[in-house]
């Protein structure tokens, strides 16, 4: 036999595994069956075969040592994974060898195969090709083919629940870009996590644009059957802010606010057709804000026909200035032996510092029931159903609020709740035969009269030559006529 340092190597092209080895790295060994039948990952290595023969052509036999490193260039260049001496066995020259290469080391470069047989290395390096049909994952290739599913795993990928089905990577352009004419350009679901999941260390986590000029072509869409349409939160900035128009030179809000939305037209609207349309909540600051340069900061507006509540919040309200169409009421509870009926004047008579229901103190009131009194709180709007500001009940689950009434019908019996007008305008039970037997006119001063929970025309005295109605009575002014006995008109309450 002769010396081995002389042999030629002749290396057969059959590096057909190559492409394999490439899924292979997204499917681990021993994993459980998934949607494409996979019970096994195929080996991440490539085999290759070769033919070692004398000076003279003939085919050798034997076991023989060789070594295989594979190289980024032909010539010279880095090492990138070496097999170590190998065992290899030769039968009519012909042999073959399985190499357990770095999956990670194909990756569209090219690479070359260093030889080396009893410590004698061969030349040149045997550059690796890829199949033919594996060149459709050489970098920039394009992949064509009908549509897929789950059960394409060579195309869609498969991995079990801890592993990456789909990976992919880039210096400076797009990691992964998807394109549709008429669907989705990217599409990702879950039975039980994130159907996506983005993340950047200086940008944007996710970017999303649309170019559509229909009304209907949003930016995002968003779904939910039970958990929240969107979770948004920010260590040390805004969790969700939104910008409309033209929004240059409006107030630019900094720093950890859960909502901010600025418009050129309305920064944030909410509505709702059972619920709050807007809930906002701040445990040391405020719960909703609302400023404009030019309109209103905040519009509140509700279709019920009791108007209640445009704006409802349990807590104390600041503002510069209060401009006001309608009354300013308050709640308060009837302390009194009878019942409270719309347009009932009321006297304070106490105060309930233990109503669990609003967490406050509760003013209470009771029928008037003597002329020209000086205790008057103000005019019964109507019932009022406590469990409608109950903070207990605003966090219960399976609370209907579609089903509580604020403003039930009907009388308040002792013990129960009343909306009382405090200040504006509101209808009122008035008797002609208050404090005068003549008619109440528009602009008259009202007082109370005899007649139980009944106003009437404010009585005049003289004080310095000045007649005056009598100190402390007034609580009201007539918005309209009385022309007989009792009536229920409209009165602007203000009390003295």
């Amino acid at each position: 036999m002769m010396k081995v340092k002389k042999f030629p190597f002749i290396v057969g092209v059959i590096v057909i595994l190559v492409l394999a080895a490439g899924v292979a790295g997204a499917i681990p060994n021993q994993q459980p069956e998934g949607p494409s039948g996979v019970t096994a990952a195929v080996t991440s290595g490539i085999s290759y075969q070769g033919r070692l023969t004398s000076p003279g052509g003939a085919p050798l036999n034997g076991t023989y040592t060789m070594r295989f490193v594979l190289y980024d260039t032909a010539v010279a260049g880095s090492a990138l994974w070496d097999s170590g001496d190998m065992s290899v066995a030769v039968s009519g020259g012909l042999f073959t060898v399985i190499l357990g290469v770095d999956q990670s080391d194909f990756n569209g470069q090219a690479v070359w195969l260093n030889i080396i047989v009893d410590g004698e290395t061969l030349s040149p390096r045997q550059e690796i090709l890829p199949a033919p049909y594996a060149l459709s994952l050489r970098p920039g290739a394009d992949i064509e083919s009908d549509s897929i599913s789950a059960a394409d795993a060579i195309v869609a990928g498969y991995a079990p629940a801890t592993g990456t089905a789909l990976y992919a990577d880039a210096n400076g352009g797009a990691g992964l870009f998807g394109d549709s004419e008429l669907s989705y350009g990217v599409w990702g679901s879950s039975d039980s996590s994130w159907g996506g999941y983005f993340t950047s260390q200086d940008g944007y986590g996710l970017r999303v644009d649309t170019n559509g000029t229909d009304h209907y072509d949003h930016g995002a869409y968003i779904t939910s059957e039970q958990g929240y349409a969107v979770y948004a939160q920010s260590s040390g900035n805004m969790a969700v802010r939104g910008e409309a128009g033209n929004v240059t030179g409006l107030s630019q809000p900094l720093g950890p606010v859960g909502v901010v939305g600025i418009g050129s037209s309305r920064g944030v609207y909410g509505s709702s057709g059972n619920g709050s349309g807007m809930y906002g909540i701040s445990d040391g600051n405020y719960g909703v804000w609302g400023q404009s340069q030019t309109y209103r900061g905040m519009t509140g507006r509700t279709d019920r026909e009791d108007n209640n509540y445009g704006f409802y919040s349990p807590d104390n309200l600041f503002t510069l200035n209060i401009n006001m169409a309608g009354a300013i009421m308050q709640v308060m509870q009837n302390n009194g032996s009878e019942s409270l009926s719309p347009g009932d004047v009321v006297v304070f008579s106490g105060i309930n510092e233990l109503v669990t229901a609003v967490d406050e103190p509760v003013v209470q009131v009771s029928k008037v029931n003597m002329a020209n009194s000086t205790a008057v709180a103000g005019v019964v709007y109507s019932r009022f159903n406590i469990d409608a500001v109950d903070p207990a009940l605003e966090s219960a689950d399976g609370v209907a609020w579609e089903t509580i009434d604020p403003t039930p019908d009907g009388d308040a019996a002792p013990g129960e709740y009343v909306l009382v007008v405090v200040q504006g305008a509101a209808q009122v039970n008035v008797s002609a035969l208050g404090g005068s037997s003549s008619a109440v006119q528009p602009g008259d001063l009202l007082a109370t009269s005899s007649t139980a929970g009944v106003a009437g025309k404010a009585p005049m005295m003289e004080m310095n030559g000045v007649e005056t109605a009598v100190p402390g009575t007034v609580f009201g002014k007539a918005l309209e006529p009385v022309d007989g006995t009792q009536e229920m008109i409209y009165v602007y309450v203000t009390l003295q």
